[in-house]
This record gives C-alpha cells, structure tokens and sequence, in this order.
C-alpha cells in the first residue's frame, strides 16, 4: 500500500488548525464570561447614578425651558443653573 504523504500532512495540518481555533475560542470564551460577570456586578451603583443624574437633567432643563416660555424668551444659562438648584431640592443634595 503506498501512502500519499502530502494529502496526509495536508489532513494533519488541518486537524491542528482545527484544535488550535477550537482552543481559542474556548480560552477567549472563558475571558469573556470573567470580563462580563465583572460587568454585570458594577451595573447596578452605576445604573443609579446614571438614573439619577438623567432625572436631575431633565428636571434643570424643563424648569429652564418652561421659565423662558413663560417669559417668551431663550433659555439662558442663569435659567439652567436656577433649573439644577430645584433638581437638586427635589432630589435630597
């Protein structure tokens, strides 16, 4: 029986780029799911703060904006930071 050497280096060399993408994917699938559970534990503090400061925004600007309406005027910066001191009484700073 004679042995066709290039197809059998060609399967071999196969098999090994088939176990090396294999390896990778299970080592950076393993990283991944580490990188996402530490994510997951920091949602939470960081989820607040950023409901906080959304619901202090929109507070600061829809004061600004309903004080220019009501005077027909532009909203000035003096209107936002008057808008922001009232977000912050509604809010407990």
């Amino acid at each position: 029986m004679k042995v066709n050497w290039g197809a059998l280096g060609i399967t071999i060399g196969l098999i090994l780029v088939a176990v090396s993408i294999l390896a990778v994917g299970l080592i950076a699938g393993r990283k991944l799911t580490v990188r996402l559970t530490t994510l997951e534990e920091q949602i939470p503090s960081r989820y607040l703060y950023i409901k906080t400061d959304i619901a202090r925004t929109l507070i600061a600007q829809e004061y600004a904006y309903s004080k220019a309406n009501s005077e027909k005027r532009a909203i000035t910066l003096e209107d936002l930071k008057e808008g922001y001191a009232l977000a912050d009484k509604f809010m407990g700073k």
